[in-house]
């Protein structure tokens, strides 16, 4: 948030969470060969530390717990309702509400239920578990695919594009965000839904210019393995 916010320099934003994400899917000698994220779910804590997984832990628990947090935040981001403004509220109430108190990973998912948006109900029942079930008590990592277009008729600038899942069971889910760079930054159009894989095709997106570019997950909105942007 300091070099986002204060330094302003979103490549060395993107920088940290790629080095976080390289930490969660590579193996290494610190890990014995073990790829951290398939050894086990974050819940699992210090009992994934042993002498056949080495420091697989750290490389799993810390990383991935920052990118839970960071895939969070990024879904309830909103330009145009105080950017930030409702992650924040959330971390507010659950310091409060919980303030010197012994607290559990179903404490804060309660917290988050609280706040989340209507955009976050991808189960339609007003609760996380598809996230937690995926993210915190789960393994799995998607891998994702982005092919796309840019066209322009009569002066109007137009997206249309494919976001393909894969590598997931058939119940992951995820919202998955899009952006465009006018030249100034990546700038969010909106988030497909897309669950097990497969693809969701894109509508025509009408633009104010035309882009230098587009992408999916551009500040590593969502934790994969493989996120490939293709032009076609």
């Amino acid at each position: 948030l300091y070099v986002q916010y204060i330094r302003k320099d979103t490549d060395k934003f993107i920088d940290f969470w790629e080095a976080h994400r390289k930490r969660i899917i590579e193996s290494s000698p610190f890990t014995k060969g073990y790829k951290p994220y398939a050894i086990g779910p974050v819940t699992q804590g210090y009992r994934l530390s042993n002498a056949r997984t080495g420091a697989a832990y750290q490389f799993l628990v810390y990383p991935k717990g920052a990118f839970i947090l960071h895939m969070l935040r990024m879904m309830m981001y909103d330009p145009n309702k105080g950017g930030d403004a409702r992650f924040q509220a959330l971390m507010n109430d659950f310091v409060k509400t919980h303030f010197n108190q012994d607290v559990t990973t179903e404490d804060f998912k309660r917290i988050i239920e609280k706040h989340m948006t209507p955009q976050m109900d991808l189960d339609g029942n007003g609760h996380m578990d598809w996230f937690f079930n995926q993210w915190v008590y789960g393994t799995e990592i998607p891998s994702y695919r982005f092919e796309y277009s840019i066209s322009s008729n009569g002066g109007q600038a137009t997206l249309t594009g494919r976001i393909t899942q894969s590598g997931v069971s058939d119940n992951f889910r995820m919202k998955v965000p899009v952006y465009v760079d006018f030249g100034k930054g990546w700038v969010r159009l909106g988030s497909a839904s897309i669950t097990g894989n497969s693809s969701v095709d894109l509508p025509a997106i009408p633009l104010p210019q035309t882009p230098k570019r587009a992408a999916i997950c551009a500040l590593d909105d969502v934790l994969a393995l493989n996120i490939d942007n293709a032009k076609r």
